[in-house]
């Protein structure tokens, strides 16, 4: 028999991973299972936050010498990123969800990917759901972030549309997206 334990979400914070979240927090509550909600920064941006926490001029050497650099403040980093995904989900899942899973909020830095997929490793999840919103034409050309993670992950992979629905205990459809209260 199918057992599932620990569902990843995975989020960037965009209203479109919103169905995918919704899906996993659903099978959880009716699996028993909890919910890692995985926000992976990609380095890139890291890198640009790295560079804003520098005075004008001071990475040219104006201020600092040269090969002298400030550490990153990873925890300040970590701790703004853990509270917006609180926010996020707090915004856009309804209550009553959030209350009834546990939720494992986690933050990564590094190529989402890959990221996506040591964090299924690491947190030993049984399903990664997420939001599949690539276009048809850059699927073509460079392949999907739901693709390379179907070719990575170390469990099964659940690609969830945006206008998915699910069925509830009075057998009616519903949207997986449960509240949008930026929509009026």
């Amino acid at each position: 028999m199918l057992t599932l334990k620990k569902i990843l979400a995975p989020t960037d914070f965009s209203v479109i991973t919103v169905p995918a979240i919704g899906y996993a927090l659903s099978l959880a509550k009716a699996l028993g299972a909890e919910v890692t909600v995985l926000h992976a920064l990609p380095t890139e941006v890291m890198k640009e936050q790295f560079m804003n926490q520098f005075a004008p001029g001071e990475l040219a050497g104006a201020v600092a010498p040269v090969g002298v650099t400030r550490p990153p403040d990873l925890e300040g980093i970590f701790e703004r990123k853990k509270q917006v995904l609180h926010t996020f989900l707090e915004q856009r899942i309804s209550n009553e969800l959030l209350r009834a899973v546990k939720v494992n909020p986690v933050i990564k830095i590094g190529k989402v990917a890959e990221e996506i997929v040591a964090t299924a490793k690491e947190e030993q999840c049984d399903l990664i759901v997420m939001t599949s919103h690539g276009s048809r034409l850059r699927r073509l050309l460079h392949g999907s972030l739901t693709d390379r993670v179907i070719l990575l992950a170390p469990c099964p992979v659940l690609s969830i549309q945006p206008w998915t629905e699910i069925g509830t205990e009075e057998n009616k459809r519903v949207a997986v997206k449960l509240i949008d209260k930026w929509a009026a």
